[in-house]
Formats: C-alpha cells, structure tokens, sequence
C-alpha cells in the first residue's frame, strides 16, 4: 500500500497575524508560523477536539485543536483573515484536511481520542448560566410591561429571543461526543 499523500492547509486566525500553515505527511502533522515550527508525530497525538465556535464576524465557525502527549498543541479554524473586516470561508480544504488527519492519526496511534464539542463542564455551565440569562431577560419583560415600558419590554425579548436562539445552536452542536474518522460528527465541521 503506497504512502498517502501529503496534504498542505493554510490560514490566518487574527486579522495581520502571521499565516499558519499546516502539512499532514506520512507519519507527522508540521505546524509554522512566522519563526515558530512545531512537529507532530502522528503516532504522539493524544487528542483532536473538533468545536463549533462561532464569532462577531462569521457565525459559521469551526475549530480543530491538536493535542500531542507531551502537551504541545496547535489549534486553526475554517476562517482565514484577509483584513481587519474580511474573511475567507475554507470549509471545504478545513474539513478534508481535519478528516484526513483523523483518519491517519487513528491509524498510527489507535489510542489517539477524537472529540467533538466542548468539554462536559463547560457544555454544563453554559447551559445553566445561558438558561438564567434568557429567564432574567424574559423577567425583566414581565416587570417592564408591568411598569408600562414598552421599548424596554420589546428590547428584553428581542435580546432573550437572539441569546435563546445561539444558546440553543451552541449547545447542540457542541455537545460532547467522541466521533470515528468514517462517521464525521455533524454540526462541528463545516457542510460538505
């Protein structure tokens, strides 16, 4: 069976921050930027969490985060700077190249655990404190109607409606799960 082919995958996760470029060959994952270079042995990767982390700019949003056994990680997303304002979409290069080094990580190391969403205690936290905002801001409605404000009531709905809807999106695509390279876990990669 010939060796896979190297992949190669490139972005920018600040707006004028130095490119991160990525390469998946046979038996390691190369992370650089500007001076700094990071190699992986592919059989050392202990972790790779997959994450929906939306932001100010782009609601679509993904998140890999490499972790090897001796601690050092690396982290890059689907979104790649051009400015301070604008965005590139590489969802299609971010989830081939995540799927392949899944894929090759599992075959060099059996152990290495892939993950999607956030970590338990943080899925739990944030629904309990996302839930007491909305209910709040759903409270304050109630007593500004009673009061009469309509703006104000208005407003505190609008807001608990936005914050219920993201809150709900977050939560179920972050779930916390454990995934296989065949299966891609849905909601934490971008559409195919």
């Amino acid at each position: 069976m010939p060796d896979p082919e190297p992949l190669a995958y490139a972005h920018r996760g600040k707006p004028y921050s130095a490119e991160t470029q990525l390469t998946l060959d046979t038996g390691s994952l190369i992370a650089e930027r500007g001076r700094s270079r990071q190699v992986f042995a592919l059989d050392r990767i202990e972790r790779i969490r997959l994450a929906f982390t939306p932001r100010n700019t782009a609601r679509l949003a993904f998140t890999c985060e490499v972790r090897a056994a001796d601690g050092r990680s690396v982290r890059f997303d689907n979104l790649s700077w051009k400015s301070l304002i604008e965005t590139e979409r590489l969802d299609r290069d971010f989830r081939a190249f995540v799927l392949a080094l899944a894929a090759r990580a599992r075959a060099a190391n059996p152990a290495t655990r892939l993950e999607a969403g956030v970590t338990r205690l943080r899925h739990r936290l944030m629904l309990v404190f996302g839930a007491g905002l909305v209910l709040a801001l759903i409270a304050a409605a109630v007593i500004a109607a009673g009061k009469g404000s309509a703006l104000v009531m208005l407003f505190a709905i609008g807001l608990a409606a936005y914050l219920g809807f993201w809150l709900r999106d977050f939560l179920i695509r972050n779930r916390p799960r454990s995934f296989t390279p065949e299966v891609p876990p849905e909601g934490v990669l971008p559409a195919p």
